[in-house]
């Protein structure tokens, strides 16, 4: 089968590599779609270290042979966790905290592929009203919710998302879905437009200057910074965010960051990672996620801005790198339609 490797900053190689085996715990997905992530385009960009593997995680197939409860042939998408199922964070629905935890797409190949291993327990299957196009935004939008959940985010809160890109968008959708008023800084116009269709109050431009008069304005809750790689926005979300507020960090820094320590102790924020999704209490994120985007099909299938076929993935990249090409979610598809 084909498989895409990121070989050097802005190379990306497809190679053919064997077919994945199924084992009793484990089952062989065949890829219909797998979007372009934030995290591969640090990697694209030489930002990161780059992965041995395949890339992709933002993964939705069919189950390629009958197992785990699942027939063949079943629609579903991937939670990308390779967990070890038994320590203490894994025992209360936490296996993102696992210190065993191998992530397809990052340790463990992923889904730029025709086909990918996945164990079964991080397989869900597609509610009835959900299709195969759309599916993949599960994962990012799952990533959304964990932070909502983190933040506590809740009817009346204000809330300022820093970022436009997927994940930004995404979070912006779950914080006005959970009934904050949100407003979102952006750099790019159409990144602003998606926002504002998706729920939030307020699209501002991402200058800092423009931030903090927003801010001053509406005295946010909560703060929620998805841009990381070399930005400063995690200040900026301090300087941002009310007295007693709380921050969000989901952005993958690729570099140190600053963070005046007084300004820190005298605003009493707290400060919060969200490390992907969990499974705790009450639902799983990704459960909540298929729900969510099945009653929102048609709305959120519009970040689904670009689809390339795996052989074509090298353009794809250079979309998704580009945001002058208004891209948001760049989807790499199968090779023929299943």
């Amino acid at each position: 089968m084909r498989a895409a490797f990121c070989t050097g900053p802005r190379s990306i190689d497809v190679r053919d590599v064997p077919l994945p085996q199924a084992t009793p715990d484990t089952l062989v997905v065949r890829v219909h779609a797998c979007g372009i992530c934030g995290s591969d385009l640090h990697y694209y960009g030489g930002s990161a270290p780059l992965p041995a593997v395949c890339l992709g995680h933002e993964i939705c197939g069919r189950v390629a042979t009958a197992g785990g409860g699942l027939a063949a042939g079943e629609a579903v998408v991937v939670e990308p966790f390779v967990a070890c199922g038994a320590c203490a964070r894994c025992s209360v629905g936490e296996p993102n905290l696992c210190s065993k935890l191998r992530i397809l797409g990052a340790m463990e190949a992923g889904g730029f592929a025709d086909a990918v291993l996945v164990p079964t327990s991080s397989i869900y299957r597609l509610p009835t009203g959900l299709d195969l196009d759309t599916a993949m935004l599960a994962e990012p939008l799952a990533v959304g919710i964990h932070a909502v959940r983190l933040a506590a985010i809740g009817v009346g809160d204000e809330v300022l998302v820093l970022g436009g890109g997927a994940i930004g968008l995404l979070v912006a959708f779950a914080a006005a879905r959970s009934g904050a008023r949100v407003a979102v800084s952006a750099r790019y116009p159409h990144q602003r437009a998606m926002a504002l269709a998706l729920g939030a109050a307020a699209a501002i431009e991402a200058e800092r200057d423009a931030v903090l008069d927003a801010a001053a304005r509406e005295l946010p809750d909560v703060v929620l910074e998805s841009v990381g790689g070399a930005a400063d926005t995690l200040d900026l979300a301090l300087q941002a965010v009310r007295p007693g507020g709380r921050i969000v960090a989901l952005g993958k820094f690729t570099q140190p960051i600053t963070l005046h320590p007084l300004h820190f102790l005298m605003k009493e924020a707290r400060l919060v990672s969200s490390m992907m999704y969990s499974r705790s209490n009450p639902h799983p994120d990704f459960a909540t996620a298929l729900a969510l985007l099945e009653r929102e099909r048609d709305l959120l299938a519009r970040l689904i801005t670009h689809r390339v076929p795996l052989a074509q993935i090298a353009s794809g990249f250079a979309l998704a790198a580009d945001k002058s090409s208004r891209a948001i979610k760049v989807a790499v598809t199968a090779a023929t339609p299943d």
